[in-house]
């Protein structure tokens, strides 16, 4: 749901917490303590009072959001506007949106994320044609002053028409055109992270962050996310998958020559590629290798339930409910 949809279903906090006690408890609420429903009525300042342990509750009480010292309808707010944007959105623009603190920000944020990643773990197999590919995290290289660099061919024409011109006053002012300087390397053999994704068409995706990239490791999350029996998989013809058709049905397309051909292309993975790379250049610029798994499971919770921002929106307050582990 959208911020229009939360103002207009939780105009007050009265409202939010509703919702709440609905999503937790059902018709009627029980006691955290000693689950109890010998409860009485709520008080004004959204209480309950349990008949048997004689102790005082509220919907957050002993949940993941207990002692936040936020409003629910704040939280309900900070979900909103986090699902709702699909490239992500940095902490101090939530600071700025809430009126909270940087600190309060980047805490509810991480938290929000913890949630969508133990949802991430709920999801079925996949099957079908499945897509499966590799991607680095760590930005581009940045220009470096002692890089190889190869003489540039000669252009006698270009040569003898640019001496005419500055024999006539024009100056190109080309002093660095003599050298072209190869670029430094990104992806595969840098220093930057690999995160692999498996994607269904048309369907969910799932992504783990992983230290380095061979055959075992392909084969490991093949196994623990596909169906292998009732899947074909498409890939690129990395190294690291070409032992793929020892355990299903494997289809490679060699990037060099071609992109698609007949449908088989990895266009979808390499879509949902595309948006985490704009998350990060345009809301986050730069995260750090511990929190990187958080960050990419936000950006599956969001694909993953892009049909219906409602139940994402359900999904969360549930999870934001449960019992603090």
């Amino acid at each position: 749901m959208n911020i229009v949809e939360i103002s207009n279903k939780f105009p007050t906090e009265h409202e939010a917490v509703l919702f709440a006690e609905k999503i937790r408890w059902g018709k009627k609420p029980k006691c955290t303590y000693c689950e109890s429903q010998k409860v009485s009525k709520r008080t004004k300042d959204m209480r309950y009072k349990c008949y048997e342990c004689k102790n005082t509750f509220s919907v957050t009480v002993g949940t993941q959001i207990h002692n936040t010292r936020l409003p629910v309808k704040t939280w309900f707010f900070a979900l909103s506007l986090i699902t709702d944007a699909k490239k992500g959105l940095s902490a101090r623009q939530l600071q700025r949106n809430l009126n909270i603190s940087y600190p309060t920000a980047h805490k509810m944020y991480m938290r929000i994320r913890k949630w969508m990643s133990e949802e991430n773990n709920t999801q079925p197999e996949l099957d079908g044609v499945v897509e499966m590919d590799t991607a680095y995290i760590g930005g581009k290289p940045r220009k470096q002053k002692n890089v190889d660099c190869i003489p540039q061919k000669k252009v006698v024409r270009l040569d003898e028409r640019i001496k005419e011109l500055n024999q006539a006053g024009v100056n190109f002012k080309g002093k660095r055109g003599a050298v072209k300087c190869i670029p430094s390397k990104r992806g595969k053999g840098t220093k930057n992270i690999p995160i692999t994704g498996i994607v269904e068409r048309d369907g969910n995706v799932f992504v783990e962050v992983t230290k380095t990239l061979n055959a075992d490791i392909v084969k490991k999350l093949v196994k623990k996310y596909v169906k292998e029996d009732d899947a074909v998989i498409v890939t690129d013809e990395d190294t690291a998958h070409r032992k793929l058709h020892d355990i299903i049905e494997h289809v490679a397309i060699d990037h060099k020559r071609m992109y698609s051909y007949k449908g088989v292309n990895t266009n979808s993975i390499e879509s949902f590629w595309a948006i985490i790379k704009r998350g990060i250049i345009g809301q986050y610029h730069k995260i750090s290798p511990k929190n990187l798994p958080e960050y990419i499971a936000e950006f599956v919770f969001k694909y993953n339930n892009r049909k219906d921002d409602e139940v994402m929106f359900e999904t969360l307050v549930r999870n934001a409910l449960q019992n603090k582990n």
